[in-house]
């Protein structure tokens, strides 16, 4: 019985390395090398011009340069959630108070990358442009199993 116990376990471990090693591999461990994949990817699909790829990167630099600075600020308040969590009683004036701070920040960044990406999206043209709604719906409709709102 134990020698099977250990068989399992070993098995388990090798399908469990292994797949920590194909996501490492493939870019889904790493946001730089997916994020540089996934605008070339882009870039090759929809064949864009200098002065489009340029918009591209604009949009791909904001994009790393928003989620950087998103990372720094989440342990700070995260500390500070769990000391509230763990108070006698919770200060609520304080948890929406984190909060709002919050959805102003992201409120601001929202402004930013929606900015970033509109100067892309308006330097493509009207074919690359379709061309881009397909790509997005096809990777909506894969990664959450149905079409988008907008193409049903």
């Amino acid at each position: 019985m134990l020698k099977i116990l250990m068989i399992i376990l070993a098995i388990l471990g090798v399908v469990v390395i292994s797949g920590f090693a194909w996501a490492k591999h493939n870019g889904y461990c790493s946001g730089g090398d997916f994020m540089q994949r996934a605008s070339e990817r882009v870039s090759h699909k929809l064949e864009l011009d200098d002065n489009q790829e340029a918009k591209l990167k604009g949009f791909t630099e904001k994009l790393r340069a928003l989620r950087d600075s998103s990372s720094e600020g989440r342990t700070p308040i995260r500390d500070e959630i769990g000391g509230l969590l763990t108070a006698p009683s919770l200060d609520r004036d304080r948890v929406t108070a984190l909060l709002d701070e919050r959805h102003q920040t992201m409120t601001e960044r929202k402004a930013e990358l929606v900015n970033a990406f509109g100067d892309f999206s308006d330097s493509l043209k009207p074919e690359q442009r379709t061309r881009l709604a397909e790509l997005i719906a096809e990777r909506l409709n894969h990664r959450w199993g149905g079409p988008p709102h907008w193409v049903r």
